[in-house]
């Protein structure tokens, strides 16, 4: 396995980069019937490797003791996270990850426990331009993306940290009612998908998606008070609209970045209400 070493000969007391504070439950399953699982539940589930990756938030090659992310997921969801559609998962602060089923399947993903060495379970995250030192527990979704181009040019998609909550989602039911009208057009179609992927983790639109950013749709749309050239500036580069802002832009590298801009801003035009919210 590339970039991972089997850590199963080790010793087996707990690594110095996996916190001992008090356990962070993490739920699992269907909401009502789900289950709750510890760091040391999930280290159980599959063999500890030390996995080395390029963290998209560091920018830099970074070592984490960790588990196969696929075992773990076939233990606690069972088979339905395979055809389920989508994999999502909630963290602590509101953030929703929604990482599509067949990624676990074409690429390696890890749920890691701690950092390699003595560092601590953190992460020096730029937000808003400033680095900040960020608690990653109870598990940090990492993926060996040292010689896979596809997932290293995704950036942070698909890197939840502090994750509490895994569940298995049916796309076609999560998504119908934010989905654009008929007719909207194929702008529209694409924006819808390119959404889903980066955006919907942290904003909601219509109660669907994140928590950590604003609602995009109500009680008023988005599209209603900034021009479309500034949502597609504030969608690609949100620094050079608003000085200090958390909201990190679309990644660079992702295939015709300009055009997802452009085909996000006309899916939320195309879902906009149609009521006037002229104040009166």
């Amino acid at each position: 396995m590339a970039g991972c070493e089997d850590k199963r000969g080790s010793d087996p007391a707990p690594s110095s980069s996996v916190p001992t504070a008090a356990p962070i439950p993490i739920s699992a399953g269907d909401p009502g019937a789900s289950k709750d699982w510890t760091v040391r539940d999930i280290r159980g589930m599959a063999p500890e490797v030390t996995v080395r990756v390029h963290d998209p938030y560091e920018d830099k090659v970074l070592a984490f003791t960790a588990v196969p992310a696929v075992p773990v997921l076939d233990r606690i969801l069972g088979d339905r996270w395979r055809t389920a559609g989508e994999v999502e998962f909630l963290c602590r602060d509101g953030y929703r990850a929604s990482v599509p089923s067949s990624r676990f399947q074409k690429h390696q993903a890890f749920f890691a426990l701690g950092r390699g060495g003595r560092h601590p379970f953190t992460l020096d995250k730029p937000v808003g331009g400033t680095p900040v030192t960020t608690d990653l527990r109870p598990l940090y979704l990492v993926w060996a993306n040292l010689d896979d181009s596809v997932v290293r040019a995704e950036a942070d998609f698909g890197w939840p940290y502090q994750i509490v909550g895994i569940t298995a989602v049916d796309v076609s039911a999560k998504y119908d009612r934010i989905a654009p009208p008929e007719g909207a057009g194929a702008e529209a179609e694409r924006g819808f998908v390119a959404f889903r992927r980066w955006c919907a983790r942290c904003h909601a639109l219509d109660g669907v998606g994140g928590t950590v950013g604003p609602e995009l749709n109500q009680p008023v749309s988005v599209t209603t008070y900034l021009r479309p050239e500034w949502l597609h500036r504030w969608i690609v580069d949100p620094l050079s609209v608003r000085r200090g802002t958390p909201m990190p832009g679309l990644p660079k590298d992702i295939p015709d970045r300009e055009r997802t801009a452009r085909d996000i801003v006309a899916y939320l035009g195309a879902v906009a209400p149609a009521e006037d919210p002229t104040p009166k």
